[in-house]
């Protein structure tokens, strides 16, 4: 089924005491999903949220979930998220990262695979799999956008040849490069800084969504 561009929410740089306030501020703005970023302090510096502290406020806000696990080894951890996020997104720079995509769809959540700056599209398997474009290192919000993330979109666009895609870009996205990310294939964004920072949520929101392809 079809729906705007998917938006989600990443709360790595909002201070902990202001985390459910912002969640329900974006939320009563229109967001409706949460991005969850969790590391090991190997493969990214150490940030992110636990899977309970996720869980927990996924649940309080009604809101859905994403996980994005920035480990060394996926399959290790990712049965905590599948629980209650709807997609989960791992590295293909990660140890086992063909397995514990399957193991994610068996556990009913969507797979979805991230690609750190530098590493080729030819890595992605499959057509049909969602992709998500990091333009940024990994575990560093707040840095910012890298434009050769839109070339790999429009790469791994065109190499869907019109088949049902999920491609996203996460690292620095601000209104102004959501706005052109539709253009490059884009129909999945994940904002932190920029999104949780603007005084008119719903604005920035809005003005992203105009035009945006349907996702699938």
């Amino acid at each position: 089924m079809a729906e705007r561009m998917r938006i989600a929410g990443s709360m790595w740089s909002v201070p902990k005491a202001a985390q459910v306030r912002e969640a329900h501020r974006l939320r009563d703005a229109g967001l409706d999903v949460l991005h969850w970023d969790t590391t090991d302090g190997i493969f990214a510096r150490e940030g992110g949220f636990s899977a309970e502290e996720a869980a927990a406020m996924t649940t309080e806000t009604g809101m859905r979930g994403e996980a994005h696990l920035m480990v060394t080894d996926p399959l290790a951890c990712l049965d905590a998220w599948t629980g209650f996020c709807e997609l989960v997104i791992v590295h293909a720079e990660a140890e086992g990262w063909r397995a514990a995509l399957d193991r994610i769809e068996r556990r009913g959540s969507r797979p979805a695979l991230a690609l750190s700056p530098g590493t080729p599209v030819t890595s992605v398997p499959s057509n049909e799999l969602a992709v998500l474009t990091m333009s940024v290192v990994p575990g560093q919000g707040g840095a910012t956008f890298d434009e050769s993330a839109l070339a790999t979109v429009r790469a791994l666009r065109k190499a869907a040849s019109g088949a049902p895609r999920l491609l996203g870009l996460d690292g620095g996205v601000t209104r102004e490069i959501g706005s052109r990310a539709p253009a490059a294939g884009a129909d999945w964004l994940v904002s932190g800084t920029d999104l949780f920072g603007s005084p008119t949520p719903r604005a920035w929101l809005s003005d992203v969504r105009v035009a945006s392809p349907p996702v699938v």
